[in-house]
Protein backbone atom coordinates (compact mmCIF):
# COMPACT_ATOMS: atom_id res chain seq x y z
CA UNK A 1 0.00 0.00 0.00
CA UNK A 2 0.87 3.52 -0.71
CA UNK A 3 2.47 5.30 2.32
CA UNK A 4 -0.42 7.46 4.05
CA UNK A 5 -0.45 11.04 3.05
CA UNK A 6 -2.46 13.73 0.08
CA UNK A 7 -2.37 10.89 -2.94
CA UNK A 8 -4.33 12.30 -5.98
CA UNK A 9 -4.57 11.77 -9.44
CA UNK A 10 -5.87 13.28 -13.31
CA UNK A 11 -6.70 11.47 -16.27
CA UNK A 12 -7.66 13.00 -19.58
CA UNK A 13 -7.63 11.68 -23.40
CA UNK A 14 -6.21 12.83 -26.70
CA UNK A 15 -7.34 11.75 -29.98
CA UNK A 16 -10.97 10.93 -29.77
CA UNK A 17 -12.23 13.16 -32.94
CA UNK A 18 -9.89 11.90 -35.12
CA UNK A 19 -10.24 9.60 -38.19
CA UNK A 20 -6.74 8.08 -38.47
CA UNK A 21 -4.44 7.28 -35.59
CA UNK A 22 -4.92 5.97 -31.78
CA UNK A 23 -6.79 7.60 -28.67
CA UNK A 24 -4.41 7.92 -25.43
CA UNK A 25 -5.88 8.15 -22.04
CA UNK A 26 -3.43 9.13 -19.69
CA UNK A 27 -3.07 9.50 -15.78
CA UNK A 28 -0.55 10.92 -13.43
CA UNK A 29 -0.78 10.72 -9.34
CA UNK A 30 1.38 12.25 -7.18
CA UNK A 31 1.63 12.17 -3.32
CA UNK A 32 1.82 15.21 -1.28
CA UNK A 33 3.19 15.33 2.15
CA UNK A 34 2.09 17.00 5.01
CA UNK A 35 4.83 19.63 5.41
CA UNK A 36 3.77 23.12 6.05
CA UNK A 37 5.14 25.95 4.69
CA UNK A 38 3.40 29.51 4.53
CA UNK A 39 5.28 29.37 0.80
CA UNK A 40 3.09 26.10 -0.08
CA UNK A 41 -0.26 27.39 0.77
CA UNK A 42 -3.01 24.85 0.86
CA UNK A 43 -1.40 21.46 1.66
CA UNK A 44 -1.77 19.93 -1.93
CA UNK A 45 -0.83 23.01 -3.67
CA UNK A 46 1.00 20.75 -6.46
CA UNK A 47 2.00 24.06 -8.42
CA UNK A 48 2.90 25.97 -5.87
CA UNK A 49 5.45 23.29 -3.94
CA UNK A 50 7.69 22.68 -7.83
CA UNK A 51 6.71 26.59 -9.12
CA UNK A 52 10.53 27.28 -9.49
CA UNK A 53 10.46 24.61 -12.20
CA UNK A 54 6.73 24.26 -13.46
CA UNK A 55 4.78 27.48 -15.48
CA UNK A 56 1.80 27.75 -17.11
CA UNK A 57 1.06 27.16 -20.99
CA UNK A 58 3.46 29.99 -22.92
CA UNK A 59 6.09 30.65 -20.09
CA UNK A 60 9.44 31.96 -21.45
CA UNK A 61 11.21 31.73 -18.39
CA UNK A 62 12.91 28.24 -18.52
CA UNK A 63 10.12 26.34 -16.68
CA UNK A 64 8.30 23.14 -18.17
CA UNK A 65 4.94 24.27 -19.29
CA UNK A 66 2.42 22.34 -17.35
CA UNK A 67 -1.28 23.51 -18.36
CA UNK A 68 -3.62 22.77 -21.33
CA UNK A 69 -1.77 20.89 -23.72
CA UNK A 70 -4.05 22.57 -26.55
CA UNK A 71 -2.26 25.58 -25.55
CA UNK A 72 0.81 24.32 -25.47
CA UNK A 73 1.19 21.60 -28.62
CA UNK A 74 0.74 25.31 -30.86
CA UNK A 75 2.94 27.13 -33.05
CA UNK A 76 5.88 26.42 -34.93
CA UNK A 77 7.50 24.67 -31.62
CA UNK A 78 4.46 22.98 -30.59
CA UNK A 79 6.23 19.58 -30.68
CA UNK A 80 9.53 20.77 -28.65
CA UNK A 81 6.99 22.04 -26.52
CA UNK A 82 5.22 19.45 -25.50
CA UNK A 83 8.17 16.95 -25.19
CA UNK A 84 10.05 18.97 -23.35
CA UNK A 85 7.50 18.38 -20.33
CA UNK A 86 6.47 15.08 -21.30
CA UNK A 87 10.00 13.32 -21.30
CA UNK A 88 11.14 15.95 -18.29
CA UNK A 89 8.31 14.51 -16.29
CA UNK A 90 9.41 11.11 -17.42
CA UNK A 91 13.19 11.19 -16.96
CA UNK A 92 11.98 12.45 -13.52
CA UNK A 93 10.18 9.48 -12.43
CA UNK A 94 12.19 6.75 -13.79
CA UNK A 95 15.48 8.66 -13.60
CA UNK A 96 16.24 8.62 -17.30
CA UNK A 97 15.14 9.59 -20.76
CA UNK A 98 14.13 6.80 -23.33
CA UNK A 99 16.64 6.28 -26.21
CA UNK A 100 13.10 5.91 -28.59
CA UNK A 101 9.31 5.57 -29.04
CA UNK A 102 9.51 2.16 -28.11
CA UNK A 103 11.59 2.02 -25.24
CA UNK A 104 9.32 5.28 -24.25
CA UNK A 105 6.18 2.98 -24.57
CA UNK A 106 7.99 0.19 -22.60
CA UNK A 107 7.94 2.44 -19.70
CA UNK A 108 4.51 4.26 -19.56
CA UNK A 109 2.32 2.21 -22.16
CA UNK A 110 -0.25 -0.17 -20.42
CA UNK A 111 -0.56 -3.38 -22.62
CA UNK A 112 -3.20 -5.58 -20.49
CA UNK A 113 -6.50 -3.94 -22.04
CA UNK A 114 -4.91 -4.99 -26.27
CA UNK A 115 -6.11 -8.18 -27.67
CA UNK A 116 -3.94 -9.92 -30.48
CA UNK A 117 -4.05 -7.72 -33.38
CA UNK A 118 -5.40 -4.68 -32.08
CA UNK A 119 -1.56 -3.22 -33.31
CA UNK A 120 -1.62 -5.57 -36.97
CA UNK A 121 -1.05 -2.03 -38.57
CA UNK A 122 2.81 -2.49 -39.51
CA UNK A 123 3.97 1.16 -37.77
CA UNK A 124 2.47 0.02 -34.45
CA UNK A 125 6.29 -2.29 -34.80
CA UNK A 126 8.66 -0.14 -36.12
CA UNK A 127 8.78 2.61 -32.96
CA UNK A 128 11.91 2.98 -33.62
CA UNK A 129 12.05 7.08 -33.65
CA UNK A 130 15.41 8.42 -31.37
CA UNK A 131 14.09 10.40 -28.52
CA UNK A 132 14.25 13.32 -27.60
CA UNK A 133 13.60 14.64 -31.10
CA UNK A 134 13.24 18.37 -30.82
CA UNK A 135 15.78 18.75 -27.75
CA UNK A 136 19.17 17.69 -27.02
CA UNK A 137 19.18 14.52 -24.74
CA UNK A 138 21.29 16.23 -21.90
CA UNK A 139 19.10 19.08 -21.82
CA UNK A 140 15.88 16.58 -20.93
CA UNK A 141 18.20 14.81 -18.60
CA UNK A 142 19.28 17.76 -16.55
CA UNK A 143 15.57 19.14 -16.04
CA UNK A 144 14.20 16.06 -15.01
CA UNK A 145 16.74 16.04 -12.33
CA UNK A 146 16.12 19.02 -11.39
CA UNK A 147 12.52 18.43 -11.01
CA UNK A 148 13.10 15.17 -9.82
CA UNK A 149 15.25 17.04 -6.53
CA UNK A 150 13.03 19.94 -6.29
CA UNK A 151 9.85 17.25 -5.47
CA UNK A 152 11.83 15.64 -3.06
CA UNK A 153 12.58 18.64 -1.45
CA UNK A 154 8.97 20.27 -1.41
CA UNK A 155 7.46 16.17 -0.36
CA UNK A 156 5.94 15.25 -3.83
CA UNK A 157 6.46 11.99 -5.18
CA UNK A 158 5.36 10.81 -8.49
CA UNK A 159 3.72 7.00 -8.09
CA UNK A 160 1.81 6.41 -11.26
CA UNK A 161 1.74 7.84 -15.10
CA UNK A 162 1.01 5.86 -17.16
CA UNK A 163 -1.03 6.05 -20.51
CA UNK A 164 -3.57 3.42 -22.85
CA UNK A 165 -2.91 3.53 -26.46
CA UNK A 166 -5.99 2.79 -28.20
CA UNK A 167 -5.32 2.02 -31.85
CA UNK A 168 -7.59 2.22 -34.67
CA UNK A 169 -8.22 -1.52 -35.12
CA UNK A 170 -9.01 -1.32 -31.42
CA UNK A 171 -11.35 1.45 -31.59
CA UNK A 172 -13.00 -0.53 -34.55
CA UNK A 173 -13.30 -3.64 -32.17
CA UNK A 174 -14.63 -2.00 -29.08
CA UNK A 175 -16.81 0.32 -30.72
CA UNK A 176 -18.64 -2.81 -32.21
CA UNK A 177 -18.88 -4.49 -28.87
CA UNK A 178 -20.23 -1.02 -27.73
CA UNK A 179 -22.81 -0.83 -29.87
CA UNK A 180 -24.24 -4.21 -29.19
CA UNK A 181 -24.92 -2.96 -25.71
CA UNK A 182 -26.72 0.11 -27.35
CA UNK A 183 -23.92 2.68 -25.95
CA UNK A 184 -22.25 5.79 -27.86
CA UNK A 185 -19.13 6.50 -28.68
CA UNK A 186 -19.24 8.72 -26.08
CA UNK A 187 -20.10 6.01 -23.43
CA UNK A 188 -16.86 4.34 -24.80
CA UNK A 189 -14.97 6.71 -24.26
CA UNK A 190 -15.97 7.90 -20.36
CA UNK A 191 -15.36 3.87 -20.13
CA UNK A 192 -11.82 3.68 -21.89
CA UNK A 193 -10.79 6.76 -18.92
CA UNK A 194 -12.76 4.86 -16.16
CA UNK A 195 -10.95 1.35 -17.05
CA UNK A 196 -7.31 3.09 -16.70
CA UNK A 197 -8.63 5.25 -13.75
CA UNK A 198 -9.51 1.59 -11.66
CA UNK A 199 -6.49 0.39 -12.91
CA UNK A 200 -4.98 3.16 -11.17
CA UNK A 201 -6.99 2.54 -8.44
CA UNK A 202 -6.24 -1.25 -7.39
CA UNK A 203 -2.44 -0.10 -8.04
CA UNK A 204 -2.14 2.13 -5.81
CA UNK A 205 -3.65 0.73 -3.20
CA UNK A 206 -3.96 3.88 -1.35
CA UNK A 207 -5.55 4.57 1.89
CA UNK A 208 -6.85 7.76 0.01
CA UNK A 209 -7.43 8.62 -3.38
CA UNK A 210 -8.87 11.48 -5.10
CA UNK A 211 -9.16 11.15 -9.19
CA UNK A 212 -10.11 13.95 -11.13
CA UNK A 213 -11.07 13.57 -14.56
CA UNK A 214 -11.74 16.23 -17.55
CA UNK A 215 -15.01 15.97 -18.35
CA UNK A 216 -16.34 16.69 -21.97
CA UNK A 217 -19.76 16.67 -23.16
CA UNK A 218 -22.89 17.65 -21.21
CA UNK A 219 -23.31 14.17 -19.41
CA UNK A 220 -23.70 14.58 -15.55
CA UNK A 221 -24.70 11.62 -14.54
CA UNK A 222 -21.77 8.73 -14.24
CA UNK A 223 -23.21 6.73 -11.47
CA UNK A 224 -23.59 3.35 -14.43
CA UNK A 225 -20.37 4.26 -16.11
CA UNK A 226 -18.90 3.53 -12.87
CA UNK A 227 -20.84 0.71 -11.59
CA UNK A 228 -19.41 -1.00 -15.24
CA UNK A 229 -15.57 0.19 -15.02
CA UNK A 230 -15.45 -1.31 -11.11
CA UNK A 231 -17.94 -4.41 -11.42
CA UNK A 232 -16.45 -7.17 -9.83
CA UNK A 233 -14.44 -4.77 -7.41
CA UNK A 234 -15.65 -4.37 -3.74
CA UNK A 235 -16.22 -0.55 -3.98
CA UNK A 236 -19.90 1.07 -4.57
CA UNK A 237 -19.76 4.87 -5.18
CA UNK A 238 -22.41 7.49 -3.70
CA UNK A 239 -22.77 11.12 -4.95
CA UNK A 240 -21.42 13.83 -3.54
CA UNK A 241 -23.04 16.07 -6.36
CA UNK A 242 -23.51 15.96 -10.51
CA UNK A 243 -23.86 19.11 -12.59
CA UNK A 244 -22.97 19.93 -16.13
CA UNK A 245 -19.69 21.63 -14.86
CA UNK A 246 -18.89 19.14 -12.18
CA UNK A 247 -19.45 15.32 -11.37
CA UNK A 248 -18.36 14.04 -7.76
CA UNK A 249 -18.68 10.84 -6.16
CA UNK A 250 -17.36 8.93 -3.01
CA UNK A 251 -16.46 5.25 -2.58
CA UNK A 252 -15.51 3.64 0.78
CA UNK A 253 -14.21 -0.02 0.12
CA UNK A 254 -13.22 -2.80 2.96
CA UNK A 255 -10.64 -1.88 5.12
CA UNK A 256 -11.88 1.71 5.51
CA UNK A 257 -10.15 2.70 1.54
CA UNK A 258 -11.14 5.85 0.26
CA UNK A 259 -11.57 7.29 -3.05
CA UNK A 260 -13.27 10.19 -4.04
CA UNK A 261 -13.27 9.85 -8.28
CA UNK A 262 -15.19 12.82 -10.64
CA UNK A 263 -15.48 14.38 -13.86
CA UNK A 264 -14.77 18.29 -14.16
CA UNK A 265 -15.34 20.54 -17.33
CA UNK A 266 -11.72 22.64 -17.35
CA UNK A 267 -10.05 19.98 -15.65
CA UNK A 268 -6.37 21.66 -16.45
CA UNK A 269 -7.48 24.43 -13.61
CA UNK A 270 -8.62 21.98 -11.12
CA UNK A 271 -5.91 19.88 -10.99
CA UNK A 272 -2.77 20.11 -12.92
CA UNK A 273 -2.48 16.45 -12.70
CA UNK A 274 -5.01 16.33 -14.99
CA UNK A 275 -2.86 18.61 -17.36
CA UNK A 276 0.18 16.46 -16.60
CA UNK A 277 -2.08 13.40 -18.08
CA UNK A 278 -3.08 15.22 -21.17
CA UNK A 279 0.26 16.33 -22.37
CA UNK A 280 1.59 12.26 -21.59
CA UNK A 281 -1.77 11.68 -24.25
CA UNK A 282 -0.94 14.18 -26.69
CA UNK A 283 2.92 13.70 -26.89
CA UNK A 284 2.53 10.01 -27.50
CA UNK A 285 -0.37 10.58 -29.92
CA UNK A 286 2.09 12.30 -31.61
CA UNK A 287 4.25 9.77 -32.37
CA UNK A 288 2.43 7.45 -33.78
CA UNK A 289 1.43 9.82 -35.99
CA UNK A 290 4.75 10.27 -36.94
CA UNK A 291 5.12 6.66 -37.13
CA UNK A 292 2.36 6.23 -39.59
CA UNK A 293 2.78 9.26 -41.58
CA UNK A 294 6.51 8.06 -42.13
CA UNK A 295 5.14 4.19 -43.09
CA UNK A 296 3.49 5.92 -45.89
CA UNK A 297 5.45 8.47 -46.93
CA UNK A 298 7.93 5.74 -47.60
CA UNK A 299 5.94 3.89 -49.50
CA UNK A 300 5.13 6.66 -51.30
CA UNK A 301 8.73 7.75 -52.35
CA UNK A 302 8.83 7.38 -55.73
CA UNK A 303 5.57 9.21 -56.54
CA UNK A 304 5.33 12.24 -58.75
CA UNK A 305 4.25 14.41 -55.64
CA UNK A 306 4.89 14.23 -52.34
CA UNK A 307 2.46 12.85 -49.45
CA UNK A 308 1.85 15.71 -46.98
CA UNK A 309 1.60 14.43 -43.62
CA UNK A 310 -2.12 14.39 -41.49
CA UNK A 311 -2.92 14.74 -38.09
CA UNK A 312 -5.36 12.59 -38.65
CA UNK A 313 -9.00 15.13 -38.31
CA UNK A 314 -11.78 13.73 -40.44
CA UNK A 315 -11.11 16.64 -43.79
CA UNK A 316 -7.64 15.99 -43.87
CA UNK A 317 -7.78 12.41 -43.05
CA UNK A 318 -10.29 11.87 -46.42
CA UNK A 319 -7.53 13.72 -48.30
CA UNK A 320 -4.88 11.44 -47.07
CA UNK A 321 -6.88 8.54 -47.46
CA UNK A 322 -7.43 9.36 -51.07
CA UNK A 323 -3.89 10.09 -51.83
CA UNK A 324 -2.37 7.17 -50.35
CA UNK A 325 -5.09 4.72 -52.21
CA UNK A 326 -5.07 6.05 -55.32
CA UNK A 327 -1.22 4.99 -55.56
CA UNK A 328 -1.07 2.09 -52.93
CA UNK A 329 -4.80 0.55 -54.08
CA UNK A 330 -7.63 -0.10 -52.05
CA UNK A 331 -6.86 0.26 -47.82
CA UNK A 332 -3.01 1.01 -49.21
CA UNK A 333 -2.56 -2.68 -49.27
CA UNK A 334 -3.65 -2.99 -45.85
CA UNK A 335 -7.21 -4.50 -43.98
CA UNK A 336 -9.40 -0.73 -43.66
CA UNK A 337 -9.93 -1.37 -39.96
CA UNK A 338 -6.97 -1.76 -39.19
CA UNK A 339 -5.75 1.54 -39.59
CA UNK A 340 -9.12 3.39 -40.11
CA UNK A 341 -11.96 4.30 -37.67
CA UNK A 342 -14.94 3.03 -38.58
CA UNK A 343 -16.97 5.82 -36.56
Amino acid sequence: MVEPGLVRAGFDEAGLGPTLGPLVVAGFATRVGARSSANWGPLDDLRGRLAALVGEPGGRDGRIEVGDSKKIHVGARKLARIERTALATVAWIHGRVPRDVGELLSMVAEPSFELAGDRRAPWWSSLTEALPIAHERGEIEALGERLAALARAADVWPLWYRADLVSAARINRELALEDRREGTKNTWATHAVLRLAKLAVDELDAPRLTIWCDKAGGRAAYGEPLERAFVGSASTFERIDETRDRSHYRSIAPGDRRTELGFVMGGDRCDPRISWASILAKYLRELIMRSMNRYFADRMAGCAEALRPTAGYPEDAKRFIAAVEAELGPGAGLERAAWIRMK
